[in-house]
């Protein structure tokens, strides 16, 4: 999907929030800020022809240049992962005694729920405080786009899927997902994490944190980019992507990006997500916070 002229508030909003808990100098936080805005009037034509994940991963690098801290979301997510780690038996004891789709359902939902823990959203507000409340809340709700069936027969369809992670917390429920979907499917599951840190986006430290590896092969992306982003991607990365039979790709950032290369990919893709702000509910034609699993066939090539 493209940019939005909301995407430009947000990266300003973004901006601030990422510097003000990079540093505590209002010097650097005024180079940061001045920086952004001259970035964006100058460049504000060309950008909303981008998709939105170029516009946070600008000013994140940005406030690592100028600030030195190259990881200002560390404790957030070393938190999230804790507090996502305390509320997974409550998913747990709801799926006992469902049938697979029953559970399977269950668990997609709760990975979606999980992707509520973000910190970066214009008009989406969340903190440390309410995260548990938040999940808790979530898990009560329904699937607004449910793509889960088309899900399932796309896995019995497949040896090798990559699985794109998305923030960290989050991360705590996709390994559940990922052991419910190995239960019935002998998938070879590859999760791709960031190389470097981007927002609360899930590295492979994070990974390791909640023990992904135990389920799934972690692998990296060879980049600190938001969402999919090819031309930074690892060699090695690339690969697992060309010869994945399907992709799973969580969150706001792989559904605006992965939108865009459709095409290129040539293959099925299920995006799980949250939608959490107006121009991607709008895009998917739902509600904000509206919980989505949506399946993508692969676009048929021009002869």
């Amino acid at each position: 999907m493209k940019g939005h002229l909301l995407c430009l508030t947000c990266t300003l909003r973004a901006a601030y929030d990422i510097v003000s808990k990079s540093t505590d100098e209002e010097e650097l936080r005024r180079k940061v800020m001045s920086e952004t805005l001259r970035w964006l009037a100058e460049n504000h034509a060309e950008l909303l022809e981008l998709n939105p994940t170029i516009f946070h991963t600008y000013v994140f690098r940005l406030c690592q240049k100028v600030t030195g801290n190259m990881d200002p979301f560390k404790p957030l997510k070393k938190a999230s992962n804790e507090i996502a780690m305390r509320i997974l038996p409550l998913l747990e004891r709801r799926c006992r005694g469902k049938n697979y789709e029953e559970t399977f359902k269950l668990a997609a939902l709760g990975t979606i729920c999980g992707n509520a823990i973000d910190f970066e959203v214009e008009d989406y507000v969340i903190s440390m405080s309410n995260i548990e409340s938040s999940l808790i809340s979530c898990l009560q709700e329904d699937l607004a786009l449910d793509d889960t069936h088309k899900l399932l027969e796309a896995l019995s369809n497949s040896k090798k899927v990559l699985y794109l992670l998305d923030n960290a917390g989050e991360i705590v429920f996709d390994k559940f997902f990922i052991e419910i979907i190995k239960k019935r499917y002998p998938v070879k599951i590859y999760a791709a994490a960031k190389s470097q840190s981007i927002l609360n986006d899930a590295t492979v430290e994070d990974a390791g944190q909640i023990g992904l590896d135990e389920v799934a092969e972690i692998i990296e992306t060879g980049n600190n980019h938001i969402g999919l982003r090819l031309d930074e991607s690892s060699e090695e990365f690339l690969k697992h992507l060309r010869e994945a039979d399907l992709i799973i790709a969580k969150g706001q950032g792989h559904y605006e990006s992965l939108t865009e290369v459709e095409g290129i990919l040539s293959k099925p893709i299920a995006y799980l997500l949250r939608a959490k702000c107006v121009v991607v509910a709008k895009a998917l034609g739902v509600t904000c916070q509206a919980n989505i699993v949506k399946f993508v066939e692969p676009k048929p090539t021009k002869s």
